[in-house]
C-alpha cells in the first residue's frame, strides 16, 4: 500500500524511537510508575506524596524527550547523556523510596536482624569488630564505604571512552535493574541499622574516631541516609535502608562487571570493594545478615536481568514491526 511522504516520515521516525529504547529505560519507568501509584493511593499519609508524583512524570517526559532527540540527531552528546542519566535517577529513587517505606510498611526487623546475627555468628559483628578498631582503619574504612558511589561511575566512564556502547548499555541495564530491586527490598524488611540499636549513635565519632576525613564523610552519608545536622531523635527519622545492604549488593555487581570486561581498575575495585563489603559492619551501618543478603541478591538477580532483558526486547521488536513502512 502507497503511504503519504509525512505518513512514513513518521513511520521512520517511530521506527528510530523505539529502536532506541533500552532496558534500563523501561526499569526507570516501572520503579517511577510504582512510586507513583503508591504516592496516589497513600496520597494523604505521605509528606509531599504531590512532588513524587509530578517528579516521577516530569522525569518520564525529561526521558522521553531525551530518547526522542537521540533518534532525531543521533549526536555523541545526546548519546551520552541516554546512558548517564540513570545516574540521578537512581538517586532520586533512593530518596523516594525512604518517603514511601515508613507509610507503606511502618515496622523496623532491627530485633529481628540482630537475633539472625546471633544465631549465625553467636555474637553481634558490631561489638566483635570493635576489637580491631582504630583512627587508621576507621579513617580506610569510611574512605572505602565514600567509594561506594564513585566506582560504578568510573567503570561506566571508562566503558564510554572505549567506545564500547554494548557492554556500556550491559553494565547499566545490570546496575539499574539491580539498584531498584535493592530498593524493593527495603519494602520487605525496614530497618536502622546496628549504630542506633545496638549502640549509642551520639557516641560514634568517640569510639570510632578517624582522622581528616572521617567526620566530613560520615557527617555527609548522615544528611543523605535523612540525618539532618544537630537532630534529637535521629532514629526516628533515620532512612530504613538497612536489609539488604545496597552497599554490598551493588558492590558485588560493579566488581563482577569490572573483572568481566577486563577493566583497567578492576583490582581496585576488588580490593576498595572488599574493604567497603567489610565497613559496613565495622562502621555499624549494617548488620552481617544484611550482607549475606545483599551478596546472595547480587547472585540471584545478576543472571535474571539478562533474560528480563530478552523479554522486553521481543516486545520491543513488536512495537518496531508496527512502524514498518512498505
Amino acid at each position: 500500500m502507497n503511504r503519504s511522504p509525512t505518513h512514513q516520515l513518521v513511520a521512520n521516525l517511530g521506527q528510530r524511537i523505539v529502536s532506541g529504547i533500552i532496558s534500563f529505560d523501561v526499569y526507570a519507568m516501572i520503579v517511577m510508575t510504582v512510586y507513583s501509584v503508591l504516592a496516589l493511593i497513600y496520597f494523604h499519609w505521605i509528606p509531599n506524596s504531590s512532588s513524587i508524583i509530578f517528579l516521577d512524570l516530569f522525569v518520564a517526559v525529561g526521558v522521553g524527550a531525551l530518547i526522542l532527540v537521540h533518534a532525531l540527531t543521533e549526536a555523541p552528546l545526546f548519546a551520552m547523556l541516554r546512558r548517564f542519566y540513570i545516574i540521578p535517577i537512581v538517586y532520586l529513587m533512593y530518596d523516594q523510596v525512604h518517603m514511601l517505606v515508613p507509610i507503606v510498611h511502618p515496622v523496623d526487623y532491627d530485633t529481628q536482624l540482630i537475633a539472625a546475627d546471633r544465631w549465625i555468628f553467636g555474637v553481634d559483628p558490631t561489638h566483635w569488630f570493635q576489637q580491631f578498631a582504630s583512627p587508621l582503619l576507621t579513617e580506610y574504612f569510611q574512605i572505602c564505604y565514600f567509594l561506594f558511589y564513585v566506582m560504578p561511575i568510573m567503570q561506566a566512564v571508562e566503558l564510554w571512552k572505549r567506545g564500547d556502547m554494548q557492554k556500556l548499555d550491559l553494565f547499566t541495564r545490570g546496575i539499574a535493574f539491580c539498584y531498584f530491586i535493592s530498593y524493593l527490598g527495603y519494602f520487605v524488611m525496614p530497618a536502622i541499622g546496628p549504630r542506633f540499636t545496638l549502640h549509642d549513635f551520639s557516641h560514634l565519632d568517640a569510639e570510632l574516631p578517624g582522622f581528616l576525613l572521617t567526620p566530613w564523610i560520615r557527617d555527609m552519608i548522615d544528611v543523605g541516609g535523612g540525618i539532618a545536622q544537630g537532630i534529637v531523635n535521629p532514629q526516628a527519622i533515620v532512612n530504613r535502608d538497612c536489609m539488604p545492604s545496597g552497599h554490598t549488593m551493588m558492590t558485588v555487581v560493579n566488581i563482577y562487571f569490572g573483572l568481566k570486561f577486563k577493566s583497567r581498575f578492576r583490582y581496585i575495585f576488588v580490593v576498595i570493594g572488599g574493604s567497603l563489603i567489610i565497613s559496613t559492619v565495622y562502621l555499624r551501618y549494617h548488620y552481617a545478615v544484611d550482607v549475606i543478603v545483599g551478596i546472595l541478591l547480587a547472585a540471584i538477580f545478576l543472571p535474571i536481568e539478562p533474560a528480563v532483558n530478552r523479554l522486553i526486547s521481543s516486545r520491543i521488536f513488536r512495537l518496531r514491526s508496527m512502524w514498518k513502512t512498505d
